[in-house]
Order: structure tokens, then sequence, then C-alpha cells
């Protein structure tokens, strides 16, 4: 028992350690739709674009006012949308049943103009926007198109973004794909899958999923750190990332909390308080201080957070 007690002592002393981050407030957005999930920030953090749990449509939240606006019913919109820097334009895919594959617009979120950029091509998943040119990378080669007037007359001199392949990590540098493996040969004779994969800020790592872990590396594939449990990792600026950490009976989820842990795996941390609502899938601000997560039945929550 005494073994125990001291035990338990250490596990606290370390969580206390842990806590580089104070929750400053939790609320629930009451936006006048129900069930509503899968919130990503816009660039200025004043809005929120929600979809469906299949991710079809997209919305778009005024989290001053909790008003809600639809943007479009497309099938597939609310699958990793892209937007503007200047939060003008979006960027999102129709989904194509009869090909298994993607249609890509433009929506002016001031009139709701839909502009098509590419028809029916081949699955992709994520859209690189930048400069409000449109990138993204379809059987080994880039795809791009200017979508938009540049926001900026600073061209981008070493041009890099990430996407999940066939469940594989591709780096597209300059136009030059190349594919990295990181936890090749890991897992015995099992292949690797690796998804949610996305670039820090300064383009320098890569984050991403697999086998129920968060990791990340450098854009070569190395120096690999192991974040722990955690699915849907988000960036949180260069140094730290946000998830979800799930718990099952083998036939139902029946817990999920929102973390944040340093992107070298140290100073894991619960943000969200424990209860019986499953909190999933969390998006975060550009400037780090807010963090949106639904739950299991659709409710949307924006949290408040600060560095001590």
């Amino acid at each position: 028992m005494k073994k125990l007690l001291l035990t338990l002592a250490a596990v606290a002393a370390l969580t206390a350690q842990a806590q580089q981050f104070e929750v400053v407030s939790t609320q629930q957005l009451s936006v006048g739709v129900e069930d509503v999930f899968h919130p990503k920030f816009t660039p200025d953090g004043k809005s929120l674009l929600v979809s469906s749990a299949g991710y079809d449509g997209i919305g778009i939240i005024d989290i001053k006012s909790q008003k809600y606006q639809k943007i479009t019913d497309m099938r597939g919109a609310g699958w990793m949308p892209a937007i503007s820097e200047d939060g003008k334009t979006l960027v999102v895919r129709q989904k194509d049943d009869e090909i298994q594959g993607n249609s890509l617009f433009s929506i002016n979120l001031n009139t709701l103009e839909r502009t098509a950029i590419l028809q029916k091509a081949d699955h992709f998943n994520q859209i690189n926007f930048v400069n409000g040119k449109v990138s993204v990378g379809l059987q080994g080669k880039v795809t791009t198109k200017q979508v938009t007037r540049p926001i900026s007359a600073v061209q981008v001199p070493n041009e890099i973004f990430v996407a999940e392949e066939d469940l594989k990590i591709a780096v597209y540098n300059n136009g030059r794909r190349i594919e990295l493996d990181p936890l090749q040969g890991q897992f015995g004779s099992w292949d690797p899958q690796y998804i949610w994969v996305s670039l820090s800020p300064d383009k320098t790592k890569i984050l991403f999923h697999c086998s129920n872990n968060a990791y990340v590396c450098d854009i070569n594939g190395k120096n690999l750190v192991n974040l722990g449990h955690m699915g849907c990792p988000q960036w949180r600026g260069n140094s730290h990332v946000v998830g979800h950490r799930e718990s099952h009976d083998g036939y139902y989820l029946t817990k999920g909390e929102i973390l944040i842990v340093g992107a070298d795996g140290k100073n894991l941390q619960q943000l969200s308080t424990s209860s019986s609502e499953i909190k999933t899938f969390p998006a975060v601000s550009a400037d780090g201080s807010q963090i949106a997560y639904h739950t299991e039945d659709g409710k949307l929550y924006l949290m408040t957070i600060k560095e001590k």
C-alpha cells in the first residue's frame, strides 16, 4: 500500500510539472443549428468553418455573435478545406462517387460565388492555398492554379507542402515529390499507414498519425518523436501539438479528452475537464490562444488557453 501511494504521488508530481498551460475558459457555442462538427478557424480567429459529421457541406460561424451561415451543401466540402490568408476565399472539394475522386472549387465568402478550379480529378487530400495560388498533389505531380490575386508581392522562394497520399507521406518541394516512410520497419511486416499529415508553420517539421499514436519528424523523415496516443493531431505554433485521446470498451467510445504536448514529446497535459462528453477533433487558432472542438453528439465548444 505504501509503495502504491508513493507511485501515485510521483505521478501526481509529474502531472503538476507538466501544466504549462492554463485553461482560461471553456464555453459551448449556441449557433442555432444542430450537429456541427469538424471546426476550423479562419486566419483572423474570429470565425469557425464547420461541417456535418460526414464532412458534407460547410458553413461559417461568427464566434462573437454565434451566428451560423451556410456556404454550400457540396459533398465532401468539409474535408480539409483551405482558406486564403485574408479570409476572403475558401477552397473546397466536391466528392465524385462516379470516379472516386474530387472536383475543386473556390468560394467567395462575401458573395458565396462559386468558381470551378479542377474538375473530376483523381483522389487528393490536402489543399495548399498560399498567396492566392492553390496546389494539390495529383499522380505524383503538383497541379497549381492562381485562384485570386496574390495577397503579398513577396514570392515564396521555397514552396513546400506535404500531403497524405495512399496512406503515405508525400513532400512536395518546389514541384519535386519525395515519399517518406519514417516508421519503416518499426511494426515488423506491417506496412505503416499515415494519416493526419501536416507541416509545421515554419515548414521544418511534419506531424502525422499512425497506429493510434501521433509523431513528429523533420522534412526528411528523420529525428522521429513519438508523442503518444493522440488522434487528430494539430499544430499549435511550431512548438506544441494539440489532439484528442479516446478510450473505448471494444464496441463504443467511452471517453474523449483534449490534450496538448510539446513537439519534443515532453509535458503532456490534458486541457479538457474529464466528463461523460466525448470531446474530439480539435482545431487551433493561428495565435494559439483558442481551441475549438466538437463532441460526439455534435456540440461545439471553444476553449481559451494561455501559456504559464
